[in-house]
């Protein structure tokens, strides 16, 4: 495939895989602001950082495309990693819906009509769908378009909160700042293990996502130099984009003062600054959903691709268009996507197995890492993550603690069904259907495609140091 993806793309492909801004952050804040901001804190230490740094050594001793398929395919086996392409697609089905559900959500600030509660069914679901074609339409297009329209969209986003903490500190500075940020840690009509079951799902899949960008490493101009760099980047950027505006928010306002829901950074800023900054944060949260989707289709078209490669799925995925980009793949995407955005009527709901499924997808990950650097120690690992085996231990193990820390709090506040019941049955798909699929190929063989994933030689000299 077209190697396009320059330094800059890869970390605003990153940024809108992982956060898209602090949209969808609001309901964190609610339940105390002490709570939140430690959540908002250690979170990227404890469950972002890790991944990122596993990643990094995969992605750059391993750069093909597929990314996270192919390093469980070399270290797994053909099974598991079936399965792992199977649940990340299953989780772009549980993502996708959220994006377009994020921009009628926005665009209802300007018209009402498209409310989810009291607006049209019709208009919400038709801005829905052509949303979802336009950019499939607009991926078709190659990496390179994608990674050019989504560092252009990510400065147009991060823009307006900029001018909200500058605004925000120089009043506070000036005038004094009317709360204390982290005070009450948790307010008192709230119950700890509640206030848990709403905001660690929330604040894990706004910090989820760092191995996304993996599935194009075929596309990046040099990803051994390039992807760890962008990951770094990407973590300091998106604590920043995260913590800084919900410190102004508390600052200003509290966790009482206005309603922590979908829309309040609108609120925030036209009370702070003026109308005109709550009028454009809100066509910005239009632009963050249309910068997740148009993100994740990118990334996650690659997985049936390349799965159709090894001959999981159909020969006719494997097609790549005149601009690189796999347009069957693409197609079907969109196909499906059209129907889960009218079928499921509340995301929020459904976004309740997001974090399960990723972790089906994430643990794959992170014991090919463990394998990998078991079985082959003398692999070229041009970022290799130091501190020998403890250290490689604990970073495999601390994203999984925080996803087990998710799932026994939700549990407990009685939600088993829809955090963990639904995304295993949507997780069972892919055992029960490998074996049919094993038979088909061994009746109807098929010519398994090989490739020369070498970097280009100039990407071999450009290690980058431990």
């Amino acid at each position: 495939m077209k190697r396009s993806l320059t330094l800059t793309a890869i970390i605003s492909i990153i940024f809108f895989n992982v956060s898209g801004g602090p949209y969808g952050l609001e309901s964190v804040l609610k339940d105390g602001p002490g709570l939140a901001m430690l959540l908002i804190v250690i979170t990227p230490l404890l469950y972002s950082a890790p991944v990122a740094f596993i990643v990094a050594e995969l992605g750059t001793a391993i750069p093909e495309e597929g990314g996270y398929y192919v390093w469980s395919k070399r270290a797994l086996g053909k099974f598991p990693a079936f399965c792992q392409g199977w649940w990340a697609w299953m989780f772009t089905f549980v993502d996708v819906g959220i994006c377009p559900a994020l921009f009628c959500d926005y665009l209802a600030f300007f018209f009402e009509i498209f409310n989810k509660d009291t607006g049209s069914f019709w208009a919400r679901k038709t801005v829905m769908l052509t949303m979802v074609w336009v950019f499939v339409l607009l991926n078709l297009r190659g990496a390179r378009t994608v990674g050019n329209f989504a560092k252009g969209l990510a400065l147009m986003i991060v823009s307006p909160f900029v001018v909200l903490i500058g605004w925000g500190l120089y009043r506070g500075l000036t005038g004094g700042f009317p709360h204390n940020p982290v005070v009450p840690f948790l307010n008192a009509d709230t119950s700890l293990v509640s206030a848990l079951a709403l905001a660690i799902p929330v604040i894990l899949w706004n910090y989820q996502g760092w191995d996304a960008v993996s599935t194009c490493a075929g596309e990046m101009n040099n990803p051994r130099r390039d992807y760890p760099r962008a990951l770094l980047i990407a973590i300091f950027a998106i604590m920043a984009v995260y913590g800084l505006p919900a410190l102004i928010g508390l600052l200003f306002f509290g966790s009482h003062e206005i309603e922590w829901t979908t829309g309040a950074w609108s609120i925030v800023a036209e009370q702070l600054v003026g109308p005109w900054l709550g009028y454009a944060l809100s066509a910005m949260g239009m632009a963050a959903g249309i910068g997740l989707y148009s993100g994740l289709v990118l990334v996650y078209s690659r997985v049936p691709f390349v799965m159709s490669r090894d001959g999981f799925l159909p020969k006719a995925m494997r097609y790549e268009n005149a601009h690189g980009a796999p347009a069957i793949s693409l197609l079907v995407c969109g196909v499906i996507y059209s129907i889960i955005v009218m079928i499921f009527k509340d995301f929020e709901e459904v976004a309740k197995a997001d974090v399960t499924l990723y972790t089906g997808k994430v643990s794959m990950e992170l014991l090919s890492f463990l394998v990998l650097r078991r079985r082959e120690p003398d692999l070229h690992r041009p970022f290799r993550i130091p501190g020998g085996w403890p250290v490689a231990i604990s970073l495999a193990c601390l994203p999984l603690l925080c996803i087990a820390a998710n799932l026994g709090i939700q549990i407990a506040d009685g939600d088993s069904w829809k955090v963990l019941g639904v995304p295993l049955c949507m997780m069972a798909t892919g055992p029960l259907i490998y074996p049919f699929i094993v038979r088909y190929r061994e009746k109807y063989p098929v010519q398994i495609e090989t490739h020369d994933d070498a970097l280009p030689p100039e990407s071999t000299s450009s290690d980058t140091p431990t």
